[in-house]
């Protein structure tokens, strides 16, 4: 193959490499820049080797052509000698017979010898073919070649190529030989111009033939191996992009992983103009573990990615979107102000309300936000902190909000780390007091039942309440030793009432979140002997809407132990009849706010308590209403048959020794 048709084709194929695409199929660049690359090292070597070759067998072909021309001059001089007995006469007397005349004719006709030319010893041309008459040696200037082959004794032999022409050989031989006579004495010197274009073009025809195989072997034994390491390279290099992809964005959701997120927010931060403000938000999304619980990982997967996918979609291109771990994430947005901040926030909590649905599945969730407008100067993590606390207090104020970080958010978090550190040094010195409320039967006022109530007191003193340290410790975890603590305290003081005395027992929905929780309550019902059918737990709605699956499965193994099941504060959440057919309770705990309305507004609410009171009983279950603190409120409730009466007319919470001075009623109580 010519050279230039090596360059043409190789031109095509990086044009072509540079259009990224073959049959319809896209190639990294990275892949496409390293195979051009190869090809133009291909066409380079290539184009070397078949230069070098073609000098090599150029070269090879000359010095054989020459190594046969002396061959076949010493011949033909031979055979001039050998024909021609007479020879050396013919040069001495410079005049050829007629039979000398025929044997040079057929010498001209031997081999190829196009014309020839015969010297004396002097160097004298005595006879040239090409005229075809005789020469006057004396008349003749000596000629230096012939001159100098009859002193050596060695040829003189060149090669000269050229266009062909109708009369001339494209490829002959000047050769000038030396002569001998038949004694092997030195007699003259012929001079030949011997055609060699048919043995030349024989070599030519290799050297094509050569020149066509080589640059395709030469493509093959670089470019197959040489594409292979390029690939192999690729590969490797894309392992590289992808450990680095890993190493810089959160593989689930495609957003900046923790590392790279505190990363770039530092430097967004430092590089902040004085003019500029970086807007921080924190959030999460609302209600996750149920999600997970509910519809699986891989669901919850899909959400948190549908979740990173419309922060980033509502973003502007400069802005860092980052996942936290779980299901918190984190936006920066440099240059930006208040106004926007609230735009984009809400433009967030709108977009995750929308319904998702994966595989067949679909729900509606939502997100809260907490954000921080950070002013000039402000490091990251303060940022951050006071984002992270505005997120906590739009959780407590109901979910899917978006609430700006405030000072006094200091204040709250300053005492949420008081009391969390006071809850732990009181559960690991059992510093935490279980009280006890009375609960009544209405035909005689007679104790039936207590309900526990934890109290918690300050090394200082301070009085904190449940309603303070409860939620602390349901979100650090606390409440399932804590819960199992104050049950067991509370099962203890019960061993010393009657045994037709119940006792209450409040659970945290947390506490729902182990598995082993039955393990443990029946645990606790055997190692104290303490028979299951006195033990009533009382639980919330709330709990009800966390996982039903869980729920209903601790629920009714609760149930198979021999133990109450009480719902708590109905009236106050959603109150679904729904619940209540489903989960069997035993008993229905009309909460006080029924009785704090009906101190003033008396006739609708006694109409929503006797309601309630209806409901409960037509549903199989007992009845106890929370609140009772003065007669006013017995007398209304005499004629509505409520099972039970709880309140301050019949004891406040009181220490457990003092519950054995109540007046207890009969085993019997309604």
């Amino acid at each position: 193959m010519p050279l230039a048709h090596v360059f043409k084709f190789t031109s095509l194929w990086i044009l072509g490499m540079e259009s990224r695409r073959f049959s319809g199929i896209w190639f990294p660049r990275s892949i496409v820049s390293g195979v051009t690359l190869s090809l133009l090292l291909v066409c380079v070597m290539t184009g070397v080797i078949t230069y070098g070759v073609h000098r090599l067998i150029n070269t090879a072909i000359t010095t054989a052509i020459k190594s046969e021309a002396i061959q076949e001059a010493n011949k033909w001089a031979k055979y001039i000698n050998a024909t021609s007995p007479d020879l050396s006469k013919m040069l001495d007397d410079g005049t050829l017979t007629p039979e000398q005349s025929e044997i040079v004719q057929a010498a001209i006709d031997y081999n190829n010898v196009y014309s020839f030319m015969i010297f004396d010893l002097q160097g004298r041309l005595i006879f040239e073919s090409d005229e075809g008459v005789l020469v006057d040696p004396r008349n003749q200037a000596f000629s230096e070649e012939a001159q100098g082959v009859i002193q050596s004794g060695e040829p003189n032999v060149s090669l000269i190529e050229r266009q062909s022409y109708s009369t001339l050989p494209d490829v002959f031989i000047n050769a000038l030989v030396p002569v001998y006579g038949t004694n092997d004495k030195m007699i003259g010197a012929i001079h030949l111009f011997m055609d060699k274009s048919d043995q030349a073009a024989l070599f030519h025809q290799f050297l094509n033939w050569l020149g066509n195989l080589l640059p395709i072997l030469c493509a093959l034994l670089y470019s197959i191996p040489s594409l292979a390491f390029v690939l192999k390279r690729e590969q490797s290099n894309a392992k590289t992009r992808h450990v680095n992809h890993l190493s810089r964005f959160d593989h689930l959701t495609g957003a900046l992983n923790r590392h790279t997120m505190s990363a770039e927010a530092k430097k967004r931060f430092a590089l902040c103009p004085a003019n500029e403000h970086i807007g921080v938000m924190f959030l999460d999304i609302d209600k996750f573990k149920t999600i997970n619980d509910e519809n699986g990982h891989e669901f919850g997967d899909a959400c948190l990615h549908n979740v990173a996918s419309i922060l980033m979609g509502n973003v502007r291109a400069t802005d860092l979107v980052g996942r936290m771990g779980g299901d918190e994430f984190v936006v920066a947005m440099p240059d930006t102000t208040h106004e926007e901040l609230e735009r984009i926030g809400k433009r967030m909590l709108s977009d995750a309300r929308k319904p998702f649905e994966y595989k067949g599945r679909t729900i509606r969730s939502s997100i809260s936000i907490g954000y921080r407008l950070s002013p000039n100067g402000e490091t990251p993590q303060t940022a951050l902190h006071c984002a992270d606390l505005a997120l906590y207090h739009a959780k407590a104020n109901g979910r899917d909000a978006m609430v700006e970080y405030f000072p006094e958010l200091d204040v709250a978090l300053n005492r949420r780390r008081e009391i969390e550190a006071t809850m732990r040094e009181a559960l690991v010195n059992k510093r935490f007091e279980t009280v006890f409320q009375p609960i009544t039967n209405p035909k005689d006022n007679s104790v039936i039942g207590f309900e526990a109530l934890l109290r918690l007191t300050s090394e200082s003193g301070e009085q904190i309440p449940p309603t303070e340290f409860i939620p602390i410790a349901e979100e650090t975890g606390l409440i399932h030793e804590l819960g199992l603590q104050t049950l067991r305290n509370a099962i203890k003081t019960a061993l010393n009432w009657p045994s037709h005395v119940f006792l209450s027992v409040n659970m945290s929905p947390r506490q729902f979140d182990r598995d082993d929780l039955i393990e443990k309550i029946s645990a606790i019902l055997t190692e104290l002997n303490f028979p299951a059918h006195r033990l009533e737990l009382e639980v919330t709605e709330s709990l009800l809407m966390e996982n039903e699956l869980r729920v209903s499965e601790h629920l009714a193994d609760l149930r198979h132990l021999g133990i109450s099941i009480a719902m708590d504060d109905f009236g106050t959440g959603y109150s679904s009849l729904g619940y209540l057919w489903k989960y069997e309770f035993n008993k229905l705990k009309i909460d006080k706010v029924f009785l704090e309305g009906y101190d003033f507004d008396g006739e609708r609410y006694r109409e929503i308590i006797e309601t309630i009171v209806v409901l409960g009983h037509k549903m199989g279950m007992q009845v106890t209403i929370e609140g009772v603190e003065d007669e006013r409120h017995t007398d209304m409730l005499q004629s509505l048959g409520c099972d039970q009466y709880q309140g301050f007319l019949f004891g406040k919470p009181m220490a457990a020794v003092e519950t054995l001075d109540v007046p207890w009623g009969h085993a019997k109580t309604a």
